[in-house]
């Protein structure tokens, strides 16, 4: 059965997606929450379309070319997240700083190889950014005088899985080629392999995050 043959990394994008539509209340003061439903709208459309057309359908196609456009979209994405969750004086000029610096490399890189070949350089740029936005939040909780609860904040979760899922990303991406080329029974890279388990981690620590706005709700209104 193809359903058998579906990634994890797939299917637990769905489930975030749903989670998303299910738990994160529509009527948010942070609005900014609401597009997350719209963002993994755009991640599950990129990875199911890539599952299909390389497991199911099997075309011939540069998938390079569809994840380079995607690259274009999760570092815009993830930079005004952080914008809007640390607090912290001029961080929306940081954040802006980080973007420009992402979209020349992006151009750089695209320039110079083209978008048939992935433009890891601009990945492990944009990983290592939210990386280093991620301990800038944490640093920014120590500045808050007021107590917070972190296990039942939604921007804490959003930003663990970030820290661990990028984290991982920005170090296997130094070493990109080696680990693409090594085969796990023949077939798989242990890159793809690596990825996925991570994967795995940072969407159910962003379904907690779901899971906080919505009994913040609950409790807000009991």
């Amino acid at each position: 059965m193809i359903i058998t043959k579906i990634p994890f990394s797939v299917i637990i994008e769905w489930m975030c997606l749903v989670a998303s539509i299910l738990f994160i209340p529509k009527n948010l003061v942070q609005k900014h929450w609401r597009f997350f439903t719209i963002y993994l709208l755009t991640v599950v459309g990129v990875e199911t379309f890539s599952y299909l057309i390389g497991r199911v359908i099997q075309v011939d196609v540069n998938k390079h070319i569809l994840y380079n456009g995607f690259l274009l979209i999760w570092p815009i994405f993830h930079i005004w997240i952080f914008a809007k969750v640390i607090s912290l004086k001029n961080i929306n000029i940081l954040c802006l700083l980080i973007g420009i610096a992402i979209a020349t490399c992006y151009i750089v890189e695209a320039t110079h190889f083209g978008l048939s070949f992935y433009l890891y350089r601009t990945d492990t740029l944009a990983s290592g950014a939210v990386v280093l936005l991620s301990i800038i939040y944490y640093i920014s909780l120590f500045k808050q005088d007021e107590y917070h609860d972190l296990l039942k904040d939604a921007a804490f979760w959003f930003v663990t899985g970030c820290l661990i899922f990028y984290g991982t990303t920005t170090a296997i991406n130094a070493f990109f080629e080696e680990l693409v080329r090594i085969r796990i029974k023949g077939q798989v890279s242990l890159r793809y392999i690596i990825i996925n388990i991570f994967n795995l981690i940072m969407y159910s620590c962003w379904i907690k995050s779901f899971l906080c706005l919505k009994n913040k709700q609950i409790y807000t209104r009991a």
